[in-house]
């Protein structure tokens, strides 16, 4: 879908970063360095009010925690009416803005860096997302902010980390007023997504891993300044070449007519931001195995790691926050079957509501997401606050 020629599309360069974006559109915003157990210091954008509220004393903490190789700018990127970021924000809560570990903004460890030590940097997946930045993050809003809880917010990745903290640090659903999931992601059987399905094979996945080994590409997908500038050239509104660009998003995440390609240069000015190998290879271990689970390290490691031969699965029972779950039938990475499976699992389903049309980015990115999303997600909030 494209919108008439965005301020915010052709204002912005390739260099742009979320920070900027934020000051850009006059509101406020805070650098937050988090320390996590495990040692990696993660980078939280806070916009602490919006234009008008800032006197407002009462605000709500919301954590946005955004999907695989998406950061903290994916939440503002639309501009300053259709940016859930921004939109929550002048609705007078307290904004904060995750970047898990090994992301753009996040790329900092204690002991390690990031380019020298690629093999133990990346070494993680959603799982000690899960374990460890987010109780991280949850700790330091609430600490800051001295509240006893907060709104959580979370798309794709973020959505499954979520249930693996809930599920195995079940004292953290007590720090959860509410729980909304965009794309929820727990089960991937049913994952319909063409290189997704081909990897989806336990000799196809030892063949990728033997890959990453041999050419030590731990890291995947990180963000590369030379994209940002291509897709401003080739990607925009001018550019004959854009529908091209925006088939490049249909492929990874299913065909939409609601993704504003207008706003393929913002985006791309920021994402990917950039993962672990490690994680999509765990993504596929849970279809194969049929099972929301631990990583699967084989059977040695696994008694070492876990004290067992098999990878522990996660006991979504154990996840007592309310949660609100948002998916839709044209969604190639968050299927409807996986999403019933996990809301029968899970003890506090209070919303389940089908998004027609959706694709797995048009959550962040499509034209019509006020109207279509971000109202009733405004909605369950209010009952929450």
């Amino acid at each position: 879908m494209k919108i008439a020629k965005s301020a915010v599309a052709t204002s912005f360069g390739a260099k742009t970063t979320q920070i900027d974006l934020i000051e850009k559109y006059g509101y406020p915003v805070e650098v937050h360095q988090i320390h996590t157990d495990d040692g990696y210091i993660l980078e939280t954008h806070r916009i602490p009010h919006g234009k008008n509220n800032q006197n407002n004393a009462l605000r709500i903490p919301v954590l946005l925690v955004p999907g695989v190789v998406c950061g903290s700018a994916d939440w503002v990127n639309m501009g300053a009416t259709n940016s859930l970021g921004f939109i929550l924000a002048d609705h007078g809560y307290d904004v904060w803005l995750a970047n898990y570990r090994g992301t753009t903004w996040s790329r900092k460890h204690e002991t390690l860096n990031a380019d020298i030590n690629k093999k133990e940097f990346f070494d993680y997946s959603f799982q000690e997302i899960g374990a460890y930045d987010l109780p991280a993050n949850i700790n330091h809003i609430l600490n800051v902010t001295h509240h006893e809880n907060l709104i959580y917010i979370a798309h794709s990745q973020g959505t499954a980390s979520f249930f693996a903290m809930a599920a195995s640090k079940p004292e953290y659903n007590n720090k959860i007023r509410l729980m909304i999931a965009f794309a929820p992601i727990a089960y991937t059987t049913h994952i319909e997504q063409i290189l997704f399905k081909w990897f989806n094979s336990q000799e196809n996945l030892d063949l990728f891993n033997e890959f990453i080994d041999k050419y030590e590409l731990y890291e995947i997908m990180p963000h590369s300044p030379e994209s940002s500038a291509i897709a401003q050239k080739f990607c925009n509104d001018d550019s004959i070449l854009q529908r091209f660009c925006a088939e490049i998003f249909y492929f990874i995440s299913g065909p939409s007519i609601y993704f504003n390609m207008t706003m393929i240069p913002v985006i791309a000015s920021n994402t990917p931001t950039g993962s672990s190998a490690k994680t999509f290879s765990h993504f596929v271990q849970l279809s194969i195995a049929d099972s929301f689970q631990k990583y699967d390290y084989g059977e040695i490691i696994n008694e070492e790691e876990y004290g067992q031969s098999t990878p522990p699965k996660y006991d979504l029972r154990q996840v007592t926050s309310p949660v609100a779950l948002y998916y839709s039938d044209n969604d190639l990475l968050s299927a409807v079957t996986d999403v019933d499976r996990l809301s029968i699992e899970l003890s506090n389903v209070v919303v389940k509501k089908m998004v027609n049309g959706y694709n797995h980015l048009d959550y962040l990115w499509a034209a019509n997401s006020v109207q279509m999303l971000y109202k009733d997600v405004l909605e369950q909030i209010k009952n929450y606050s």
